[in-house]
C-alpha cells in the first residue's frame, strides 16, 4: 500500500479494534426485530420495510397477487429513498410513531441461538506480491459509500447491508433465526421472508423458495413464476426485469424456526440439518 500511493496505512491497521454493540430493538405488530444496529445499514433498512408493510392497508396480502407485489415494492422504494437520504434509528422511530457474503443461522435444544452473517467483502482480482492474501474492494461498494466515495473522514467505519436479525413474540419466544447474503440485496431478501413467515403465515421453506422482487434504484428485478399482469400492474410506470431463473442475485437466506422447521438458500447453495449430540435421544 505505502509502496503504490494507498489509501490505508499501517497505522490505520494498527489502530482498528473490535466493538460489541447491543442489537437494534424495533416493535412492529406483536413482535420484536432484533438486528443489526449502526453503524450497520442493513438492520435498519428491514426494519423500516417492515414498518412500511405494516402501515399498508391490504396488507398481508395473499401471496403472489397484485396486492402482495405492489405492497412489497412500494415498501422497497420507499425504503430505498431514506437510504439515498441516510436511513438513522430516528427515522425508524419516527415511522413507527407515525405509523461475497454467507450466513449462518443456529438454534439449539436448549433454546440458544444464534445469527450470524460473515463476509470476505468483493475481490478487487489482485493478490499482493508475496502475501497470498487478494485486495478487497469494499471501498468500491456504491451503496455503503451515498455521499460519494473518500468522502467519509479518516477513521469512520464503512457501514455495511448485513443484518443478522431474530424475530422475537410478545412472549420472549423466538420466532425466527434469520439473515442473508448478498449485498443490497440483503434487506429486501430479508423483508420478504420476515413478512411472508410472520405476517402472511407461511412455512419457512415456501417462504425462503418463494419467487423474490428486489428494487434497485432503477427497475424491478422479479424471479419466475410471478404472473406476468400482475408484476406489470404492481410495478406501475417503473421499469421491469423480469428474470428467467432463480438466482443468487436475490440473496441466500438461511433460516431457522426454532422447534419446527430449518431452511437453507438454494440460490446460495445453502443447506439446513438437525443433529442430536452424542449421548442424547
Amino acid at each position: 500500500m505505502a509502496q503504490d500511493g494507498g489509501l490505508v496505512t499501517e497505522a490505520d491497521l494498527a489502530a482498528y479494534e473490535v466493538v460489541e454493540r447491543d442489537p437494534l430493538e424495533v416493535r412492529w405488530g406483536r413482535h420484536r426485530l432484533l438486528t443489526n444496529p449502526p453503524p450497520a445499514l442493513g438492520g435498519e433498512l428491514v426494519a423500516l420495510g417492515l414498518l412500511l408493510l405494516e402501515e399498508e392497508p391490504a396488507w398481508p396480502a395473499p401471496p403472489g397477487g397484485e396486492a402482495h407485489a405492489r405492497a412489497v415494492i412500494d415498501a422497497m422504494v420507499a425504503a430505498d429513498d431514506v437510504r439515498a437520504r441516510g436511513a438513522t434509528t430516528a427515522e425508524l422511530a419516527r415511522r413507527r410513531s407515525t405509523g461475497g457474503t454467507t450466513h449462518v443461522s443456529v438454534s439449539d435444544a436448549e433454546g440458544n441461538v444464534a445469527s450470524m452473517t460473515t463476509s470476505n467483502g468483493e475481490g478487487s482480482g489482485w493478490l499482493i506480491p508475496g502475501t497470498g492474501v487478494m485486495a478487497n474492494n469494499m471501498l468500491g461498494e456504491d451503496d455503503l459509500h451515498p455521499g460519494g466515495f473518500h468522502a467519509s473522514p479518516p477513521g469512520e467505519r464503512v457501514a455495511s447491508m448485513m443484518a443478522p436479525s431474530l424475530v422475537v413474540d410478545e412472549d420472549g419466544t423466538v420466532r425466527l433465526v434469520v439473515g442473508s447474503g448478498g449485498s443490497k440485496r440483503i434487506r429486501t431478501a430479508l423483508l420478504q421472508v420476515i413478512a411472508a413467515v410472520v405476517d402472511q403465515g407461511r412455512s419457512l421453506e415456501d417462504a425462503v423458495t418463494a419467487p423474490r422482487l428486489h428494487w434497485d434504484g432503477i427497475e424491478v428485478h422479479a424471479e419466475p413464476g410471478w404472473d406476468r399482469a400482475v408484476l406489470e400492474a404492481a410495478a406501475g410506470t417503473r421499469p421491469l426485469r423480469r428474470w428467467d431463473h432463480p438466482d443468487l442475485y436475490f440473496g441466500g437466506v438461511h433460516a431457522v424456526r426454532p422447534g419446527v422447521e430449518a431452511v437453507g438458500d438454494p440460490r446460495r447453495g445453502g443447506s439446513a440439518g438437525v443433529g442430536i449430540p452424542e449421548g442424547l435421544t
